[in-house]
């Protein structure tokens, strides 16, 4: 092995540290997965490596728990650190709540287009859902009000399906060795007509 080579690995062994848990009472740190986040101001560092943590804690917030005793010191710090773990639990439910509001309001949509209804019905079917759910569990009201059924949020999703089903085909009819194609004519609710492509391939 070069030396150049042996330089670089023992520069990515040296950056993989592991965090210290005294420095979350000497510098007000504590590590979130592979970074260490000042509990503090929340600013992260990436590498655990304490010259860092100290020169972060020196340079922003040296004159921070100058009063305080070594006990008041560690309190202190376990109390942010409990501050801080309440907030990216709040985060991550948030997140998860509008990740599911959006994922409900594509089934939806996807349920209208099949059904070629109009997409001003989106927002009666969320009235509906809103009072049944307000005498059946009241508790995830909030949940469903946030569910955006909107009709330009409709016609926004329903294109999203169509681009992610013509991605599908695309993807798919690259591995056919054999296929065919069927065309047919159908209408809509407003006896318009609408082309219909039917394709049947063979891997």
């Amino acid at each position: 092995m070069s030396y150049s080579n042996l330089s670089k690995k023992r520069k990515i062994v040296d950056e993989c540290r592991v965090f210290n848990k005294e420095w979350s009472e000497m510098y007000f740190f504590t590590d979130i997965g592979v970074k260490a986040v000042c509990l503090i101001c929340h600013e992260t560092v990436a590498v655990f490596k304490e010259y860092n943590l100290k020169r972060h804690f020196q340079t922003k917030h040296a004159s921070f728990g100058q009063n305080l005793s070594k006990q008041e010191l560690q309190k202190k710090a376990t109390d942010l650190e409990k501050s801080l773990k309440q907030q990216q639990t709040l985060f991550k439910k948030t997140l998860s709540s509008q990740s599911n509001a959006t994922k409900a309001s594509f089934i939806l949509a996807n349920k209208i287009a099949k059904q070629n209804k109009s997409f001003a019905e989106a927002e009666f079917i969320k009235d509906c859902m809103v009072d049944a759910v307000s005498v059946v569990c009241p508790e995830v009201k909030s949940k469903i009000e946030a569910i955006s059924l909107s009709r330009r949020t409709i016609v926004r999703r329903i294109d999203a399906i169509a681009v992610n089903i013509q991605e599908q085909l695309l993807t798919a009819s690259d591995s056919f060795q054999w296929f065919s194609i069927a065309l047919d004519e159908s209408t809509d609710i407003q006896d318009t007509a609408q082309l219909l492509i039917y394709i049947r391939g063979i891997g």
